[in-house]
């Protein structure tokens, strides 16, 4: 999904790291757009527990609310402190306790109120025999209007309560399709990895769209996030009903050069010697095979691999990853915990070389230069390449941006996430509109 990092749930080569959420969830009555009287508008979507997180369309400025007293909530300084109290939020709410405004206040600054943008429907529809989740947001308007069906990342919290980025659309014009992928929230099915069947639901949501008065037929895309980079150009190949596509934080090459990749990084800021990473490489992808087959083959080659590098200086330095932990432990100590904790399903070699050469839809990435859990030093030079061969594919760089487009400060080595790209979420919608548009402005960062 479109994801923050307090609530991510990356694919770290072979292992998930994922946070977790207190029972206790914030109403969802409250969650959605809101447009201020000067235009400016913000999204509120659920964060950890009870919390709330506002992220500003204008600025990428985002924060953390918590809850206060009934409809109140409160946020301090920062990416997720509570206090000192720098925001007070208040919500107005209908009987049902859903939200039709709120009042802003900023400290220091007067207040200020904004109003709720668009309509929600939840909608429940069929794919491949499960019955999936979705909530449809509609713009203000009789339409028919232009649509995007949003793929969030390999996370398995609802995209229908987390995913923010279809606020966005909605306030300028666009509907917004959101589903829990099968195997989350409310939808059914097995939770997976498996990209093709992925597609496949992205393609049934994408008809679901296509039957709804309020929506233009001919004017529906695909907008995919982190894994939905994957899953989006290849639901795209399945159907000439989607029209146009959009990439945020994604990868073209596969899963198991994610991980190279990964691993190759972080050696690297560890101070591992350039020279030394192709040893690197060779080690982690015997470990990689492993987990692809399921455990079940690739033994020999790790172990091959283990010997031949077992007084290798940089072997000290893979501490803390996966594959740390199948040279500490021994094979049948892996073969048993391994699998319970693997990705189910993952297509770990599949990239989207050849869907994008095939392609020939409109299409825009939009990544971050400084994004280490889906690098993209391989992705943006074969982008490049596409382009220059006249695919319609636009590509959108951000410099100081990290993964889901999180800009941070250096603190005592460490990242401070301080917000979003101040210009990816204008941009995310000003290519949506130039591609649901009859006549397409040039887009102007």
């Amino acid at each position: 999904m479109a994801r923050n990092r307090s609530l991510a749930v990356c694919i770290c080569m072979f292992g998930i790291i994922m946070s977790s959420c207190a029972s206790k969830a914030a109403p969802v009555g409250l969650m959605g757009a809101y447009r201020f009287q000067d235009g400016q508008v913000v999204s509120l979507r659920r964060s950890t527990g009870e919390t709330l997180r506002y992220r500003h369309y204008n600025n990428g400025e985002s924060g953390k609310l918590f809850h206060d007293a009934r409809t109140r909530y409160l946020s301090g300084p920062g990416f997720g402190s509570r206090s000192p109290v720098e925001l007070t939020v208040e919500f107005q709410v209908d009987i049902k306790g859903r939200a039709h405004g709120l009042s802003w206040k900023e400290r220091d600054q007067p207040v200020r109120t904004a109003s709720r943008i668009g309509t929600e429907v939840p909608i429940r529809f069929e794919s491949d025999g499960e019955q999936l989740t979705a909530r449809l947001d509609l713009p203000e308007g009789p339409g028919p209007h232009p649509a995007i069906v949003l793929l969030h990342g390999s996370g398995s919290d609802a995209g229908t309560e987390y995913l923010y980025n279809g606020d966005f659309f909605v306030a300028h014009g666009i509907a917004a399709l959101v589903y829990d992928k099968r195997g989350t929230g409310r939808s059914g099915g097995a939770y997976t990895f498996d990209y093709q069947q992925l597609a496949r639901d992205a393609v049934a949501a994408v008809r679901l769209l296509r039957a709804r008065p309020e929506i233009d037929p001919g004017r529906i895309g695909l907008a995919g996030y982190s894994q939905g980079g994957w899953v989006a150009p290849l639901a795209a190949s399945l159907s000439d009903d989607v029209k146009f596509v959009l990439v945020s934080y994604g990868m073209i090459e596969s899963a198991v050069e994610e991980a190279r990749l990964e691993t190759r990084n972080l050696l690297r800021k560890r101070g591992v010697a350039e020279e030394l990473l192709p040893e690197v490489d060779e080690l982690t992808l015997a470990a990689v095979h492993v987990v692809a087959s399921g455990f079940r083959q690739g033994w020999d080659r790790f172990a091959a691999a283990k010997r031949k590098y077992r007084k290798a200086t940089w072997r000290k330095h893979l501490h803390g990853t996966p594959v740390d932990s199948f040279l500490k432990y021994p094979r049948w100590a892996v073969k048993l915990i391994g699998p319970r904790r693997a990705p189910s399903g993952l297509s770990w070699y599949y990239d989207s070389t050849a869907v994008l050469s095939e392609l020939s839809i409109p299409m825009a990435w939009f990544l971050g230069e400084a994004d280490e859990s889906a690098p993209n030093e391989l992705t943006i030079p074969q982008l490049r390449r596409l382009r220059e061969q006249g695919k319609p594919y636009e590509l959108i760089l951000f410099k100081d941006a990290a993964h889901t487009m999180l800009v941070f400060e250096d603190r005592d080595g460490q990242p401070a996430y301080t917000g979003y790209a101040p210009q990816y979420f204008r941009a995310e919608v000003e290519h949506a509109l130039r591609f649901t548009a009859d006549t397409k402005p040039p887009f102007q960062q």
